[in-house]
């Protein structure tokens, strides 16, 4: 490998995986996007290396094994709970055959997007050794990930950093998220269905 720092991004394709990305080659780092979708932004991004793929389907990583990365980002993500399966398997599963690539390599870090799902049902102010609740399958599967990720420190020293994202927005999102929707309505002057006010949000850009 050369001196260039290099890395790999599991979901690149996303909103929060196109800024890192760009982020990275203004860097001047070497930058690899791994994604079930093929980049719509690439024209953007021409220096990314883009790989079509699946986390999920072992067999179907097995190219990673000859290479070299120092970091690993995981933004792999499926927000569905009604397919509970492919939510399991995408946040669980894929994880972990990533985890047992990288785990034979040397790199420096392996950093994990979990998700302020996974507190659940549990009261304001959050912390990180607050005792997590989820409710739901997707903040189940994103905490089975982080204790099966903490778990590999414990045991292997494999050097892995979780970060718990609060309702993240910003530019090239999704339009259909909350944040998109919200603005549209008020540029052009529509009625905005909501709850009673009473909620509280962090948001994070």
């Amino acid at each position: 490998m050369n001196s260039k720092n290099n890395i790999l991004i599991v979901g690149g394709t996303g909103f929060i995986g196109y800024h890192l990305a760009k982020r990275c080659l203004k860097l001047n780092w070497s930058v690899t996007s791994i994604s079930t979708k093929k980049p719509i932004h690439k024209r953007y991004l021409k220096s990314v290396n883009y790989i079509v793929s699946d986390i999920t389907k072992k067999r179907k990583l097995k190219y990673l094994i000859k290479k070299n990365f120092n970091f690993v980002v995981n933004l792999g993500g499926y927000v569905d709970h009604i397919n509970k399966k492919k939510t399991y398997n995408t946040h669980f599963l894929g994880l972990k055959n990533l985890v047992e690539i990288f785990i034979k390599k040397n790199i420096t870090s392996f950093v994990q997007a979990g998700s302020s799902a996974e507190y659940g049902d549990t009261k304001s102010p959050h912390s990180e050794s607050l005792n997590c609740n989820p409710k739901l399958i997707y903040g189940k599967s994103k905490l089975l990930a982080s204790n099966y990720l903490m778990m590999m420190y414990k045991k292997y020293k494999f050097p892995v950093t979780v970060l718990r994202f609060y309702q993240v927005f910003g530019h090239k999102q999704d339009l259909n998220r909350f944040i998109p929707i919200l603005i549209k309505a008020c540029i052009n002057n529509k009625k905005f269905p909501c709850s009673n006010g009473t909620h509280l949000r962090d948001f994070l850009y």
